[in-house]
């Protein structure tokens, strides 16, 4: 027996809408060239050792972010993205997720 899925004629809609879906995710987060940004250790150790790359690419310590392995930091994107070899991301810090940010 054969079985039928169900909605077989909406599944391009449903894989153009996942799409969609993520890419406002992407664009959501994606840094601002110039302002408040959350860099984020992929390893998920303590934030505290993103404090000197920051500063070494000329960012401002602004706090520490929600979670551990998060700073926020004010800076430039193009000084910024290049942490992502040392396993650092730089991500947009949205106001609503990340608040004032804790005092360092």
């Amino acid at each position: 027996m054969f079985r039928v899925l169900p909605f077989p004629r909406f599944g391009a809609v449903f894989a153009q809408a996942r799409l969609v879906t993520a890419g406002v995710a992407i664009l959501s987060l994606w840094p601002p060239r110039e302002g408040p940004m959350l860099l984020v250790a992929l390893d998920g150790r303590d934030g505290g050792r993103l404090v000197g790359p920051a500063l070494d690419a000329g960012a401002t310590l602004n706090g520490r972010g929600p979670m551990a392995n998060m700073v926020l930091v004010t800076g430039a994107r193009a000084r910024l993205v290049p942490l992502i070899s040392s396993g650092v991301i730089a991500l947009s810090a949205p106001r609503g997720l990340c608040g004032p940010g804790a005092p360092a």
